[in-house]
């Protein structure tokens, strides 16, 4: 009898327990809890995050929910939640980016064209008229200063030299006269007006002398070659026309049998080591820049390579149409790869390198009233935050409040976060379905 009553004891515990967990662990008398209208009574979790029950949910959608009303000057968008589903999630290919602080340099970037170095440019003309008899230099052709380019063949040059060894043959002959005429002075045989005279002719044979080198010399003869022409008694027509400096032939128009003339180059030679490039920078900029600043000079048709150089002039005055200055800079010709009125862009360091946090252009978004960024405080649910955003570097935004180093944003994809926090705020979705 004993056994019997333990035995039905037994039975009536397990059904009390199963009775207990079929009415979700409560005792009979107990008041149904108080979830909220964000619950799903079926399995038991919030109506937002189930898969099964929420329409959106379940077919890979959104859910968002907006916390409160926004206060004055806040901005509403940053109060709307997103919660993704899995399905959505993966669908999105969002990705997140970690802020960290990095040393950036604040730059000018304008476009720039190559120009020749002024000072090591020289366009080439016969400095006095003539034919060219035989042409020395090429285009592209690397030449030393003195080097010869042409030969020219002048009737001019050539009396040039005979009018200076004539002047020194009279300079010789009026010295000996004077002579002569001071000593017959000395013994009281001549009159002193015959050596005054005699020195009169001497002082006008110098002038004539010196007027004779001086023209060989703006024909571009040296005092050793004017020295030349005494010795070898040279009367020759034939001119070398000479390279100023070392450099390249940019240009070269010589024909032998031509005629050359002063107010005609027939060479054009320049440096190409270091070129000049002028920088149009906005008028608006230019109080930041200074001599002897950095400078980097890219162009499009080579790329992979930066040429390294520094400021060093600026314009006088406005394109009154670009509202641009230029600023001159010379730049290192790496491996020769550089050529006049190349096109490029060009890059002026106006500050040192110094820390800054940086979030990438693609995470930030305008609403209209606030840039915004979007962060996820748990996994599948995102915000958006409001951020203040300084200058802007090649990096992206410099941030100036609303983030810290370490956080991640998100970057591919929050332009569609954006677009359902606005249906967030305008009430698309605020409610969950039943």
């Amino acid at each position: 009898m004993r056994q019997n009553v333990l035995t039905i004891g037994v039975f009536a515990i397990l059904i009390g327990l199963f009775a207990f967990a079929a009415n979700d662990w409560r005792l009979p008398w107990a008041k149904e809890p108080a979830h909220g209208a964000d619950w799903c009574e079926a399995h038991k979790v919030a109506l937002s995050t189930c898969e099964k029950c929420n329409i959106r949910l379940a077919r890979g959608g959104t859910f968002t929910t907006r916390e409160r009303e926004p206060k004055e000057g806040e901005c509403p968008n940053t109060l709307v939640r997103i919660t993704l589903a899995p399905e959505a999630a993966k669908e999105t290919n969002l990705e997140f980016h970690t802020l960290e602080l990095r040393a950036i340099s604040e730059v000018i970037r304008a476009n720039a064209e190559t120009l020749y170095p002024p000072s090591k440019y020289a366009r080439v003309a016969a400095r006095i008229p003539g034919i060219i008899r035989d042409v020395k230099a090429v285009l592209g052709q690397e030449v030393e200063a003195g080097t010869p380019l042409a030969i020219l063949e002048s009737t001019d040059f050539g009396n040039a030299k005979s009018d200076y060894l004539q002047a020194l043959t009279v300079l010789d002959l009026r010295q000996q006269t004077y002579e002569q005429e001071k000593t017959l002075f000395e013994k009281k045989i001549t009159a002193g007006r015959e050596l005054l005279r005699a020195r009169t002719d001497l002082e006008e044979a110098k002038l004539a002398l010196e007027r004779a080198a001086q023209k060989l010399a703006a024909l571009g003869l040296s005092a050793d070659q004017i020295k030349g022409i005494v010795e070898k008694r040279d009367t020759s027509p034939f001119m070398e026309i000479p390279a100023p400096f070392r450099g390249t032939v940019v240009e070269a128009t010589a024909v032998s049998g031509e005629t050359a003339a002063p107010d005609r180059p027939i060479y054009v030679v320049a440096a190409m080591e270091r070129l000049w490039i002028s920088i149009d920078v906005y008028e608006t900029d230019l109080s930041k820049v200074e001599k002897d600043q950095r400078v980097a000079f890219t162009v499009d048709g080579i790329p992979g390579q930066r040429f390294p150089g520094k400021v060093v002039a600026t314009g006088g005055e406005v394109d009154d149409r670009t509202r641009t200055v230029h600023v001159f800079a010379e730049v290192k010709n790496v491996q020769g790869l550089l050529r006049a009125k190349m096109f490029g862009r060009a890059e002026i360091t106006v500050k040192p390198p110094e820390p800054k946090l940086l979030v990438p252009k693609a995470a930030v978004q305008n609403d209209g009233d606030c840039f915004l960024v979007f962060v996820s405080p748990i996994p599948g649910v995102f915000q958006a935050r409001k951020i203040e955003v300084g200058r802007v570097f090649e990096g992206g935004y410099e941030v100036s409040g609303g983030l810290a180093a370490g956080e991640k944003v998100v970057t591919t994809g929050s332009f569609l976060l954006k677009t359902e926090v606005l249906r967030g705020q305008m009430g698309a979705g605020c409610c969950p379905e039943k």
